[in-house]
């Protein structure tokens, strides 16, 4: 049987994942509501992206181009993204 969790309105989570795209590998620094961030990583994987969990230092060391890209969603997702 499924376990289901619950979330109030206001929970925040934060979470760090690398993402390998065909073309583009980039690390993705997320904030926001746990299921928002649910529902990003699926549509990643939908799209063919491969996921993976990393730790802060994991992220702290990408290498990565001059610039990082913040992205703000009308549902408050804070995504950071570095690419190679």
């Amino acid at each position: 049987m499924l376990e289901q969790t619950q979330f109030s309105d206001d929970d925040l989570h934060h979470l760090f994942l690398l993402v390998e795209a065909q073309d583009a590998t980039c690390m993705l620094n997320l904030a926001g509501h746990p299921l928002r961030i649910r529902e990003v990583v699926f549509q990643m994987v939908e799209n063919g992206c491969r996921v993976s969990k990393v730790d802060t230092d994991a992220y702290n060391i990408f290498l990565y181009d001059k610039e990082v890209t913040e992205i703000y969603d009308y549902l408050t997702t804070i995504i950071k993204v570095k690419f190679t």
